[in-house]
């Protein structure tokens, strides 16, 4: 029962993260391999396994990224963000390994988006 209670709150989490953000189209969280532990979708041309595979493919970056920094000494990554023309992807990062990623449409605010997704990153954390 408990193990249930804790993988229902992070869709909760999630899905607050999207109505906090303006904009937002997805989130995912995932594991340090890339699977997908939760996930919520508010845009209605975007599906949870097109989000799911968003969360997989940035396990590989994160985890170069993640090589790299030590490698020069910079700690350990933290926060990325990838501006595209139609949005941006955000992804930050969570203790043993886990990440949380954050999808926007164009014209939605880089600030908030990133300010929001801390907070997401704080309550998941605090689950974990």
């Amino acid at each position: 029962m408990w193990v249930q209670a804790l993988v229902v709150s992070f869709p909760r989490v999630l899905t607050a993260l999207l109505e906090r953000v303006p904009g937002a189209r997805g989130a995912v969280f995932c594991d340090h391999e890339g699977e997908s532990v939760a996930q919520v979708v508010r845009d209605g041309e975007l599906s949870e396994y097109e989000m799911k595979v968003f969360g997989a493919q940035i396990a590989a970056v994160w985890a170069g990224l993640q090589e790299t920094a030590g490698e020069c000494h910079l700690g350990p990554l933290v926060e990325l963000r990838v501006g595209c023309p139609k949005g941006s992807l955000l992804c930050r990062s969570l203790p043993d390994g886990y990440y949380v990623v954050l999808l926007t449409g164009s014209g939605s605010s880089g600030a908030r988006a990133a300010f929001e997704l801390r907070a997401a990153a704080v309550a998941i954390a605090a689950e974990l």
